[in-house]
């Protein structure tokens, strides 16, 4: 319950775009919050979307959800004017997949991408979130990491749909922070802020729009920030989570501690705490980096006068284990991994929905529907999410009981990923292992253990649990292509 442009430009024009973005900022420095206006007529025009999302970024790392180390205050503040989902996940916990999701609105098992090499099909794209918008009538723009298909010369326009967006400023999978543009030295997401603001003032006032910002942060390669960066976190100590245990990586299944997750039979982060306080005082940096893009924005928005009828979606294509468990990457079904923070803010919601925090199962299918249906777009059937807006806006509680999780994705034997798929539920947890033989299973009480240390599927008391949780799990399974 609740609680079309490329990638030129002159010199000239750079210096002008960068000195209107922080003219923008300067404008609105002392907005504390997005205060929309009351003015009716707001609520009948098609408001404007922005999707923001991270690459790779916890549901920990924010300041919002009780991390007293990271400074994050643009995301802060953007959910407490907002409704921020305490219960956000995302259904396959890696790039590709989950960014073919959250433009698709379906589960892997039916857009059918499980790899970095396959792009969607130009019909699928047909159905995409930004696609269906554009034919709606909004202008639409991409900017940062799209990395859905290897742009080979025989798919390079479905990887690379730059055709399918009024402006585009899309990468691949592999992207480097330091860019070089119009002879001058750029961090990626400096640029990319700057293009979205010119985007923005450069819409028609009765035309709306939709911007993408799928940030680079914090995925590496973590080599390059501005000069000017100030690096908060050099000399902080930051708390290890509570899994960050020899007992706790004891505890994980040999074929997860050798696998590209674990560091064998001893883990690189409860052997070596610094390992852990070096990788994450970077992860913190690039963070507090993009939150700064964040804030650009949202003042943007403020200072250009169309807060009261724009729509803000803040997210990250998935979590990040960093160290718990004496974990590394994602890639897994454990919490840590599939936790994702999400922001819905609405510049049209009454104050009694601002500051909201809810605990509704969504899940990153769940963005393309509600971005439609905030822009009065019918949601196509093949879609399998569903809108987050009757929550938002206070008209449902709940829009599912428990959802289906699954990961696919195979490496080399060098490199193992491990196959699993599984079920959630407000209190359970249960993963499998199909590939494993034989048949591993987890079953996780998530009110009693909510770090999930202790499998129950042993336990007699829970047989039952267990039993229903396997036939839901093949129920899906079969239901979702």
């Amino acid at each position: 319950m609740s609680k079309s442009n490329n990638q030129s430009g002159g010199s000239g024009r750079r210096a002008l775009l960068k000195g209107m973005a922080a003219a923008i900022l300067g404008l609105a420095i002392g907005a504390a919050t997005l205060m929309p206006s009351a003015a009716r007529a707001a609520e009948q025009r098609r408001p404007n979307i922005i999707l923001m999302f991270a690459d790779d970024q916890a549901k920990e790392s924010m300041g919002y959800t009780g991390n007293t180390v990271i400074q994050t205050p643009n995301m802060d503040r953007l959910a407490g004017d907002g409704v921020f989902f305490e219960n956000a996940f995302v259904t396959t916990p890696i790039c590709a997949v989950s960014r073919a999701s959250i433009l698709t609105g379906q589960h892997m098992r039916r857009h059918g991408i499980e790899d970095f090499a396959t792009p969607l099909s130009d019909e699928a794209l047909d159905h995409t979130y930004p696609v269906l918008l554009r034919d709606a009538g909004y202008r639409t723009a991409f900017l940062g990491k799209f990395a859905v298909g290897n742009p080979k010369p025989e798919h390079a326009k479905r990887a690379l749909p730059a055709h399918r967006f009024d402006m585009w400023y899309g990468f691949p999978q592999n992207i480097n922070f330091k860019q070089e543009v119009d002879g001058e030295e750029r961090y990626l997401t400096d640029e990319m802020t700057t293009r979205a603001i010119e985007f923005m003032q450069s819409t028609p006032k009765d035309q709306p729009f939709c911007i993408t910002m799928a940030y680079k942060e914090p995925h590496g390669p973590l080599n390059y920030l501005t000069p000017d960066f100030q690096d908060y976190y050099k000399d902080v100590e930051i708390p290890q989570p509570k899994t960050m245990t020899r007992e706790a990586y004891d505890k994980m299944p040999a074929f997860v501690r050798h696998s590209l997750n674990g560091s064998g039979d001893e883990s690189r982060f409860v052997t070596n705490p610094e390992y852990f306080q070096q990788s994450n005082r970077m992860l913190y940096a690039y963070i507090s980096k993009m939150d700064q893009s964040v804030g650009t924005i949202i003042d943007a928005v403020h200072a250009m006068g169309i807060a009261d009828n724009t729509v803000i979606i803040y997210s990250s294509d998935h979590g990040s284990f960093q160290g718990a468990h004496g974990l590394k990457g994602k890639w897994l079904l454990y919490e840590e991994s599939i936790s994702v923070p999400l922001i819905v803010w609405d510049g049209r919601l009454p104050e009694n929905r601002r500051g909201v925090r809810h605990d509704a199962m969504a899940l990153n299918i769940d963005w393309a529907p509600t971005m439609l249906d905030y822009a009065g777009v019918d949601i196509p059937e093949r879609m399998q999410g569903k809108s987050l807006r009757p929550v938002v806006e206070g008209d449902a509680e709940s829009l599912r009981d428990d959802a289906y999780f699954e990961h696919t994705f195979k490496r080399p034997p060098k490199f193992i990923i491990c196959v699993s798929e599984g079920i959630r539920t407000e209190r359970w947890k249960y993963i499998r292992y199909p590939k494993q033989e034989p048949v591993y299973e987890e079953l996780f009480d998530l009110e009693k253990d909510p770090v999930e240390l202790e499998n129950l599927v042993d336990d007699a008391k829970h047989a039952a649990t267990l039993a229903r949780l396997r036939a839901r799990c093949d129920e899906y399974r079969g239901s979702l292509e």
